[in-house]
């Protein structure tokens, strides 16, 4: 059964495949651009029949004659030439980080075409996002369930708040397992391949008795649809592939403590370790006694499915590097799994600008054909049919490809310093800007073999470059532990690898960035522009079947600029004919070959890569470059629609402009399709401004910008809080709240949620306000002087509101990453007896603390005490309140399903409510802290 992936509407996918397709898939992808041994399988040859998983020709031994042609792995780097670096004198970058590959038979990617195209055409999102947030899954699922004493284990999960540079950062999609401990087994590479075969062969027995899988195998390109292991400097990095995420994990989890126990024993052990020493290094010698061990332990693992980990390691001890047999037996076996979250397309919101198109360079980016899910063209006139696309009527999406491996993301960070340095000088666009004596280069997490830096020293002249250079979803072991800041602006070139991110990830960080990028006070002058880059060699399904690629994103002016100065003047670089046989490659590396534009063209066309159209269906609002670091344009922008944003000059009674139109295309995460609505809030007239008193030093402002501030007065607030009274009762009154009669009080509600939330240092809960309190609402109510929790950490506020005498609803508020004009801010509001009554002018007071606010409101209907009975009362709103708060802080903002009996619902979270109330009404108060740094004001 070849691959089937079918999507239904509320972003739920359904995927199958057989080990027979899984077993042709490896055999055609062992031969692409990074060759790697499969030991489970032979090429079989003409005419001959196989199963899945074993032999054709009886027991195989590494490096005998098979039937099929010779595989020899390429393993950890390639030893192909680089790219050129256009200096007074070309010199091409030879070194193994900038290395480049060929295909070596394209040919093959027909085979690989029609394995997947019957399971994939037609599909609303690309594989790669399928395959992406599968991986994920996996990893998550792995890193909570096994814990070890050796090694750490991460991946999966999006980086956390302490260690991000300001910006969300996605999951790696890959399992990372990093040494404990300094000295001792594992102490050096051949010893960490070691642990890395012994994982891998347990692994493959695991997967082969469950059968979900047929082998693990070892690559430098870890991207693909069936596990794969890479080393890493002092651990080794598993993608899981395709593997079902519930009997995955559980094989996964399994091999890693057996590897654990496996490295305990070793470091017992005072036998020699010459051999196993010996297999550290890049040559052909090292690498195949790596296989040959990897050999020895498939079989010993076969014929041993019961071998104690100290066995193990006592067979490694005594391994002396000879070939060994490996034969496994045939097998069949159906993956089948479902996998949840996957963002569902939305429509087309932008379009195809057709009055500037460019000329056909074979960079594989131009088309004649259109249409939101238009086939490209049997027979076209050029490129690989992903056209450019134009969003929100300026900024430019263009892709060219690039040379693949690690060159990728370093050739697009050389184009992106050296646009940078034209940009601002004498005869950039931005020649007269302020900037333009300034350098500037910025990482964040960028693979550690990228060394920006030396391109940087390369450069004839610094002046103007400023850079910012990122992962969008990094290796683990790249992470700073210390935040990091980031506060520039007029950026000539962003850089970011986007490998590992799906379509509306990347659709995100277009929205997030532009407005960071430099731009001129003239009309269609160049600026500055976003690259986003994919590496093939480590595409989530298999990409190294064709070249990466990069996307120049910009004003058209900006766009055309980058590809005329700094493209163009590169790939198009005319050689003398004393260095037309050195440099000769460089251009071949950079540029599609017929053949491989019309076998990308066919990729694209089965859905198993990215096109640029794709962003247009991601539900992410893009505004031009007008934008504000870390937010969008409230909105989502159709065809022909003009997005626009910001203050208006003039406008009736002082009011701003009118709201945009709106999708419902959910604010906090694409999981909330169909259980949102968007919530138009024109914003209140800003008072009179009046004098603003002095900040405290280091202060910081929770809100998107700086505007006039009326004058504080916050001893009246204090007093209209404490005249509520409720929060100075009793301590030591326990309440019942098992009571269905009885309704929480705002202290129950604030203590609850205070104690259930008590180690999320990011989330500031406030005591409930009534709707008097919330009228008297100003620029300063969201402040520490206010509230205590509220800090220059916090960047989710949960607000309970009372309506209507005793009912409650929750006004959720998430604050995103600072850029220039401050921090976008988002609200969700949450009435879980009336969803659909939501009190539209009152909610627009919050537009004075937070300019530029973006507000939806919940659709499902969680509370009904009464349910089918004749009479009763609705008591459990508070209960709903509290529990709601907690679920969408723990489950990233998730809104859960609705309970089949929501008045037993009810009645559970009252008794669990009841368990712990005591304890939460001993909690401490929360004090604002000394530091006055940590403040937030208005």
């Amino acid at each position: 059964m070849p691959l089937q992936v079918e999507m239904d509407p509320s972003g739920g996918v359904r995927i199958a495949y057989d080990l027979e397709w899984l077993h042709d898939v490896m055999l055609a992808s062992s031969g692409s651009m990074v060759a790697f041994r499969y030991f489970s399988a032979t090429e079989p040859a003409k005419g001959e029949s196989k199963k899945a998983g074993g032999k054709t020709g009886g027991a195989h031994k590494p490096g005998a004659k098979k039937s099929g042609p010779e595989i020899n792995r390429v393993y950890p780097r390639s030893n192909g030439p680089g790219f050129l670096l256009l200096e007074k004198t070309p010199t091409l970058d030879t070194a193994p980080k900038a290395g480049g590959r060929h295909h070596r038979e394209v040919g093959r990617l027909e085979r690989l075409c029609a394995l997947f195209e019957t399971g994939t055409q037609g599909l609303r999102v690309p594989l790669s996002d399928i395959a992406i947030l599968s991986k994920r899954a996996v990893c998550v699922a792995v890193v909570e369930s096994c814990k070890a004493v050796n090694f750490t284990i991460s991946g999966g999960a999006p980086v956390e708040e302490r260690r991000s540079p300001g910006w969300r950062i996605h999951g790696y999609p890959m399992l990372c397992v990093i040494g404990r401990h300094a000295g001792g087994f594992p102490a050096n590479q051949g010893q960490w391949r070691a642990v890395q075969c012994v994982f891998g062969a347990k692994l493959t027995q695991l997967i082969r008795a469950a059968r979900i899988g047929l082998e693990v195998v070892s690559r430098e390109g870890f991207g693909s649809v069936f596990p794969t292991l890479a080393d890493l400097p002092n651990g080794i990095r598993l993608d899981p592939g395709l593997l079902p995420p519930e009997a995955g994990t559980l094989a996964i989890a399994t091999a890693l403590r057996f590897t654990d126990a496996f490295i305990s024993a070793m470091r017992k052990s005072t036998a020699p370790l010459a051999t196993i020493d010996g297999l550290g290094g890049m040559d052909e010698t090292k690498l195949a006694g790596v296989d040959r061990l990897m050999s020895a332990l498939l079989e010993l693992m076969r014929t041993s499915p019961a071998l104690a980990p100290g066995d193990c390691a006592a067979f490694v001890t005594k391994f002396d590097n000879r070939a060994a047999s490996y034969s496994p037996a045939a097998i069949e076996g159906l993956v089948e799994y479902h996998l949840e979250g996957v963002p569902v397309p939305v429509g087309a919101i932008g379009l195809k600008d057709r009055s500037k198109q460019r000329g056909d360079w074979n960079y594989g980016s131009d088309s004649e054909d259109e249409g939101e899910w238009a086939s490209p063209s049997k027979t076209p006139s050029k490129g690989d049919g992903d056209a450019d696309v134009v969003v929100a009527n300026s900024i430019v999406v263009k892709k060219v490809s690039l040379i693949t491996g690690m060159a990728a993301l370093r050739m697009a960070t050389s184009y992106g310093m050296r646009y940078s340095k034209w940009l601002y000088s004498d005869e950039g666009s931005l020649n007269e800007s302020p900037l333009k004596d300034t350098q500037w280069v910025g990482t964040w997490a960028p693979y550690f073999e990228l060394d920006q830096d030396e391109l940087f020293k390369k450069l004839p002249s610094t002046n103007g470059v400023r850079v910012l250079i990122f992962d969008g979803a990094p290796n683990p072991i790249n992470i700073p532990d210390a935040p990091s800041v980031f506060g520039q602006v007029g950026l000539g070139a962003i850089v970011i690898d986007t490998t590992n991110n799906t379509t509306r990830e990347k659709a995100e960080y277009l929205s997030h960035f532009v407005g960071a990028l430099a731009r001129s006070q003239v009309r269609g002058a160049a600026g500055g522009v976003l690259l986003m880059v994919d590496s093939a060699s480590k595409h989530p399904t298999g990409g190294d079947l064709v070249h990466g690629v990069m996307r120049i994103c910009g004003t058209r002016g900006s766009v055309d600029t980058f590809i005329d100065k700094t493209l163009k003047p590169h790939l198009l670089f005319k050689l003398g004919k004393d260095k037309e046989k050195e440099l000769g490659w460089e251009k071949k590396l950079s540029v599609l070959s017929p053949e491989e534009t019309r076998m990308r063209r066919r990729l694209l066309d089965i859905r198993m890569l990215m096109r640029n159209a794709d962003l247009l269906n991601a539900g992410i609002a893009i505004g031009g470059l007008g934008s504000k670091l870390g937010g969008a344009v409230s909105g989502v922008a159709r065809v022909g629609a003009s997005v626009t944003g910001g203050p208006r000059v003039g406008g009736r009674g002082g009011e701003g402009p009118p709201p945009a139109p709106v999708l419902d295309v959910p604010l906090l995460t694409p999981n909330n399709l169909g259980r949102v609505r968007r919530v138009v809030l024109a914003a209140l007239p800003m008072p009179v401004a009046a004098v603003a008193p002095p900040q405290k030093e280091g202060s910081a402002s929770v809100g998107p910008g700086p505007i006039p501030v009326e004058k504080k007065d916050t001893d009246s607030a204090k007093k209209a809080y404490a005249a509520q009274g409720a929060f100075a009762g009793p301590v030591h009154h326990i309440p019942d709240l098992t009571r269905d009669d009885s309704y929480y009080e705002e202290n129950d509600i604030y203590n609850l949620q205070r104690y259930l939330l008590r180690g999320h240092a990011n989330v500031a809960v406030l005591e409930g306000v009534d709707r008097r309190q919330w009228l008297e609402m100003n620029r300063n109510f969201f402040t520490t002087e206010y509230h205590p929790a509220i800090t220059t950490a916090t960047d989710t506020i949960i607000q309970p509101l009372q309506r209507n005498n005793n009912h409650w609803a929750l006004v959720f508020i998430t604050l995103g990453a600072r850029g220039p004009g401050g921090r976008p801010v988002r609200m969700l509001y949450v009435d879980p007896l009336n969803p659909n009554n939501v009190p539209v002018e009152d909610l627009r007071r919050l537009t004075l603390p937070f300019p530029g606010l973006e507000a939806e409101h919940c659709l499902l209907q969680y509370q009904d005490d009464i349910g089918n009975e004749s009479e009763g009362a609705q008591t459990s709103c508070g209960a709903w309140v509290v529990e709601l708060a907690v679920r969408l802080v723990l489950d990233q903002h998730v809104l859960p399903a609705i309970s089949p009996n929501r008045k037993a619902a009810a009645l559970a979270l009252r008794a669990a409510h009841q368990l712990v109330i005591r304890d939460a009404r001993d909690l401490d108060w929360p004090v604002a802290p000394a530091d006055v740094r940590l403040h937030v004001t208005a």
